[in-house]
């Protein structure tokens, strides 16, 4: 005879089966009421599985290792850290910057100063260009360089190269349709993130203006012939140029279109205008002289009035 009793541990469903057999075992099987197939054969019950799962998956869940647990005072300890260094490492950049920058504007002959702007958080540009970009621009007051164009550059000699170029659109007066001296003073010296509504986004909008400006070609190759020029005269090394353009027009191709090099000259003609530009400043010659227009050699290195 066979007799139903009630489970205790999966619910009013899962009954328990006793079967009573002469000569045999007692034998319990749990089933529902809906666990008989064709001709009475019990199919596996499904919730003890599930059961199973459950308990199973409870189990792993105990078992993650967490590592080890670390109180909140040594938590913000290390955190204001981490501070510290990243401000010691942002002002070493910028002393980076200022230094090489200091002997090439002495190079250039120039009276009238440009800041130096190191771009290592996004707020410095209002948001408008990642600090990680390979870029450097100036707005004709002052040179703005990126945290990704500064992990790029190998050396100082390299550094000099990419901001001789900058100067020289500043100091030749290529930027004079940026001028409004109030506007990009408060920009050079305040971030545009402090501002609030529509100052705010003119600040921003000038200097992704100047980070995105293209110059025409002749623009480009006065800014190479002075700045490299200025390179010379400051003791860096104007040879390492043709090595960091490559460089960068080969790992970097869509800088030629958005980023560094665009509306420059081609890399090709411009790589090797650099090597004649080099070779002729490691000869002693005057690039002025011996590349530039007449109407322009007698310019010499003497800067234009910036207007």
């Amino acid at each position: 005879m066979a007799r139903r009793l009630p489970s205790s541990s999966m619910g009013d469903l899962i009954m328990r089966t006793v079967h009573r057999q002469p000569g045999a075992m007692i034998s319990i099987e749990r089933s529902s009421p809906n666990c008989r197939g064709v001709g009475g054969v019990h199919r596996p019950p499904v919730l003890p599985r599930i059961a199973r799962v459950i308990v199973i998956l409870s189990l792993a869940s105990c078992a993650t290792v967490t590592g080890p647990r670390i109180e909140s005072e040594e938590e913000q300890r290390v955190q204001l850290a981490l501070k510290a260094e990243a401000k010691a490492f942002h002002e070493a950049q910028q002393a980076r910057l200022d230094r090489v920058g200091a002997r090439l504007m002495k190079a250039s002959g120039a009276k009238e100063k440009l800041k130096l702007h190191y771009v290592g958080r996004p707020e410095q540009t209002g948001g408008r260009i990642h600090p990680d970009l390979v870029n450097a621009w100036t707005d004709g007051e002052g040179v703005w360089i990126t945290r990704g164009m500064m992990r790029f550059l190998r050396s100082d000699d390299e550094l000099a190269v990419v901001l001789g170029h900058e100067m020289a659109h500043a100091y030749r007066g290529h930027m004079a349709y940026l001028r409004g001296k109030q506007a990009l003073g408060l920009a050079l010296s305040i971030p545009a993130a402090i501002f609030g509504g529509q100052a705010a986004g003119q600040l921003a909008a000038l200097l992704v203006e100047a980070a995105t400006k293209k110059f025409d070609r002749d623009q480009e190759r006065e800014a190479d012939l002075f700045g490299l020029i200025w390179v010379h005269r400051a003791g860096f090394d104007p040879e390492v140029a043709k090595g960091l353009f490559r460089r960068m027009a080969i790992e970097m191709p869509e800088s030629v279109e958005r980023g560094f090099l665009s509306s420059h000259p081609t890399s090709a003609e411009r790589l090797l205008a650099m090597e004649k530009v080099s070779e002729a400043l490691k000869k002693g010659l005057d690039p002025l002289e011996v590349f530039a227009p007449a109407e322009k050699r007698q310019e010499r290195s003497e800067m234009p009035p910036r207007r």
